[in-house]
């Protein structure tokens, strides 16, 4: 029987923190960032359950740094660069052989500077697998810190993945 995962372990670990709930700018530019923070994330997952990866590419800076783990703050792939990210997960998708949804959820904006144009966010997400049946894949949580760039789309610039468990075989880890 697998063990399971550490209780809280992206809060317990020092990946997550979350702020107390206090008064926040909800005007019309912060609310508009706050929309298109969860559009990154939404946008992501469409694209990578829907192998349309320069789609998924274009949700990232150019100097991106992604990260995935599994039910620990410490990653056991790490790949940088938008084009990288894009080749990365086309890789993935291609050795699960399978069809993947991602249910994305709970987007909280933890940090948001207008200003600066920089924010840091969590999800949750739910990942369903289809094949001769479908099951329950993974259930994650996101982390993550976006910039807004020139074209005033808020891309993500650091990108980690946190799976509690994940059912099935690993994709192939990259050397």
């Amino acid at each position: 029987m697998p063990s399971s995962p550490p209780q809280a372990w992206a809060h317990r670990q020092g990946r997550v923190a979350m702020r107390p709930l206090e008064p926040a700018d909800f005007g019309p530019e912060a609310l508009s960032a706050r929309a298109r923070i969860a559009d990154a994330f939404h946008r992501f997952a469409v694209a990578h359950d829907e192998a349309q990866f320069d789609q998924l590419a274009s949700c990232f800076t150019e100097d991106a740094v992604f990260e995935v783990a599994e039910a620990s703050a410490e990653p056991f792939e790490r790949f940088e660069g938008r084009t990288r990210i894009g080749e990365r997960l086309s890789e993935v998708v291609a050795e699960q052989a399978d069809q993947r949804r991602h249910l994305m959820g709970n987007v909280l904006v933890e940090e948001l500077d207008l200003t600066e144009g920089r924010a840091t966010a969590i999800a949750f997400g739910l990942v369903s697998v289809a094949a001769d049946t479908v099951r329950w894949g993974a259930s994650v949580i996101y982390h993550a810190r976006l910039r807004r760039e020139e074209d005033g789309c808020w891309r993500f610039c650091a990108f980690f993945i946190g799976m509690d468990a994940y059912v099935g075989d690993k994709p192939v880890i990259e050397p």
